[in-house]
């Protein structure tokens, strides 16, 4: 990439490194003749390499402080990096305890936590994503837009323990405002969406039309972690769920016509939990390359380290040069 500068004006001083070769007067010794002396090759060539180090340095520090630079970079990275956003449900049902059986267990943990640690292990086995957070209730709250910076991933996760859950849950709104963080960029790596919840929706003529023309539009995988509590929450990996009429058995079935990848995990337990989302992240652990822009890239340093190395290397020729003969 060609070398800008964020200060040009300041390579009007370039001429200042032709003065080393001004000859210097003061620095004569004064002596009537010395011409019976040897032709002395070694001295000679010290001064040439002191006049070199000191035009050397000068010009080092000039283009320094005219701030070289390469804008507009752009390099070809391979690896598993995906763009994954994060939607977990923060309703109140959330904050009831994860169990089995129509009774739960005093020291159950809740499924909000379940999912919480779940997620937090999967965002720390994946360094090389660009992921987002959002969570969902009445509305939903975009709490991490996307970003390769995921300490702020975990302290958002960390977030989710704090307070009680919201008395609604619009899985619509939430999974709508998902698919808008795709529009507006291109990625060549995978994308997905993975929907944390513990419940469903009806979804109506313009909510289904948004979702699935988003999904194919960013080429968008959708994966639902359905968190399944006792019998009282529908089974949706039943046969006979065409005639199940839940939220839940309505919204597997609409995610099934989709167009886009789609893939219901069932999770009853932490341990179902913590399976789906390893499933998950070999899902998306094929190698791809893609291009990645980086910020400008200053090179001003490499161009005052230079200047040091000529400088030393001045003070060096400087302690070898004879300065009296007496």
């Amino acid at each position: 990439m060609p070398v800008d500068f964020l200060r040009p004006w300041l390579l009007l001083m370039l001429p200042l490194a032709l003065l080393p070769l001004l000859p210097r007067p003061a620095e004569a010794f004064s002596y009537s003749s010395i011409d019976w002396l040897p032709r002395d090759a070694i001295g000679a060539a010290i001064e040439h390499g002191r006049r070199l180090c000191a035009m050397l340095a000068l010009l080092a520090i000039v283009f320094g402080l005219a701030g070289p630079g390469r804008s507009h970079v752009q390099v070809m990275r391979t690896g598993t990096a995906s763009e994954i956003l994060i939607l977990m449900d923060r309703s109140a049902s959330m904050d009831g305890v994860m169990s089995r059986t129509p009774v739960a267990e005093p020291r159950g943990q809740t499924k909000n936590a379940v999912a919480r640690h779940a997620l937090e292990r999967f965002v720390a086995g994946r360094p090389d994503d660009r992921l987002a957070f959002m969570m969902f209730g009445i509305s939903p709250v975009l709490a991490v837009p996307f970003t390769a910076n995921h300490r702020i991933i975990d302290a958002a996760l960390s977030g989710t323990a704090i307070g009680r859950g919201t008395p609604d849950t619009r899985l619509d709104r939430g999974l709508i405002a998902a698919i808008r963080q795709f529009d507006g960029h291109s990625y060549a790596g995978r994308r997905a969406i993975v929907l944390v919840s513990d419940g469903g929706a009806h979804l109506d003529a313009d909510a289904r039309a948004a979702i699935s023309g988003g999904l194919a539009r960013n080429g968008v995988a959708l994966y639902f972690v359905y968190l399944r509590s006792g019998v009282y929450s529908p089974d949706l990996t039943k046969p006979a769920l065409a005639d199940d009429q839940s939220e839940e058995a309505e919204l597997h079935r609409y995610f099934q016509g989709l167009s886009s990848p789609y893939r219901l995990y069932q999770a009853e337990d932490a341990a179902a939990m913590a399976t789906a989302m390893s499933d998950i992240d070999r899902q998306h652990s094929a190698v791809v390359t893609f291009e990645e822009r980086l910020p400008r890239q200053d090179c001003s340093t490499l161009c005052f380290a230079l200047a040091l190395f000529a400088c030393a290397a001045l003070l060096a020729l400087r302690l070898v040069q004879v300065r009296s003969w007496s």
